[in-house]
């Protein structure tokens, strides 16, 4: 898997996830302190989050860590 195929299942599988729980992309960027337009280009393949921005990501959507990073490592 290369980068941009990593960023955009990463991006789709945060969406999944932002979805499930029905909020949006402006609540979910007030919360995790950074901008919709940026949640926007994460969850499309564009951008890549640090990892302290994923970590707050995550943790606001209720992703368990080890159950979404096997599916990119199997």
């Amino acid at each position: 898997m290369n980068k941009s195929e990593f960023l955009e299942k990463y991006g789709i599988e945060l969406k999944i996830a932002r979805v499930r729980r029905k909020m949006s992309q402006e609540k979910l960027a007030e919360l995790a302190d950074c901008s919709s337009v940026h949640i926007g280009y994460i969850e499309r393949g564009i951008k890549c989050p640090t990892i302290y921005q994923f970590l707050k990501i995550a943790r606001i959507l209720g992703i368990d860590l080890n159950e979404f990073f096997r599916d990119f490592t199997e």
